[in-house]
Formats: C-alpha cells, structure tokens, sequence
C-alpha cells in the first residue's frame, strides 16, 4: 500500500446507495485531512441496458427513456455528494459516465492520476444479481491502485 500520504487524487464512485454516501463522506474527510483532490464519479452502465435489451426485458421505446432516468439520477447523486464536500469547504470535479464501469473506471483512474479509489461496501454473495454489488466487485477486482471499500 503506497505511503497515505502521497494519496494527492481520491475518486469516489456514487451510487446513490447508503454504502456509496457512507464511502463519499469517508473519501471528503480524507481529501480534507491529506491535502488531496477528490473527484465524484457515477456510472450509468449502459452495457447492462443493452444486455436487458437483447433478452427482451426492455424494448427500444423503453430503454431509452430508462436511461434517460438513470443519467438524472446519477446527476443527483453527484449533486448531492457536491453539497456534502462544500459544506466541509472542500471544492471537487464530478464525472458522469455512460458505458462498462469494469472499462471506464481505470481509464479515469489513469487520466487524472487517481491514487486511491473510495467505494461503498457490497455484500460479495448478491455480486452475481445486484448490478451495483457486481460493478463494485469489478472496479475492487481490476483496479490499478488502491481502493478502499466503506461499509
């Protein structure tokens, strides 16, 4: 584990869970205490959309107004965790994302030079049916730096 206090980039994903709030206010005292950016990242899985598609649980008039919905609540949760990290004093990017999390967490994390990742806990038995669980598993599983999971 790199020295804590070379930690200079926090990315903390946003879900909108109490986990993910929980690892948000977790990676906003961290950037506080060590001096660090911090960025807020949410992820509409687009790839998993699709997949839904392609077995017929949504159709193509769905899906769209679906994803519509995912993007305004995604832009909540970020709204949310800005006003959490202003009340500390604390100013951070925002990154709403579309696609496969397993492919756009590290080339964010190697873009802007992340060194920690701040996720909110999961329960490893639901990663195979609980889509939020299952992105978690992967950023933990691929990440190239260190990434601290909040329960």
């Amino acid at each position: 584990m790199p020295n804590v206090c070379r930690v200079k980039h926090i990315l903390a994903l946003v879900d909108g869970t109490e986990s993910s709030l929980r690892a948000a206010d977790l990676a906003i005292d961290l950037a506080i205490a060590l001096g660090a950016r911090m960025t807020a990242m949410a992820i509409v899985d687009t790839d998993t959309l699709h997949q839904l598609l392609s077995v017929r649980i949504l159709v193509d008039a769905e899906i769209g107004e679906f994803e519509k919905e995912l993007q305004e609540s995604a832009r909540r949760h970020l709204a949310d965790v800005r006003l959490r990290a202003a009340c500390r004093d604390l100013v951070i990017d925002e990154v709403l994302a579309t696609g496969n999390s397993e492919a756009i967490v590290p080339k964010q994390v190697e873009a802007r030079g992340v060194h920690l990742i701040v996720v909110g806990g999961f329960r490893s038995s639901r990663t195979t049916r609980d889509l939020l669980a299952r992105q978690r598993q992967q950023v933990v599983d691929h990440a190239a730096c260190p990434v601290l999971v909040v329960k």
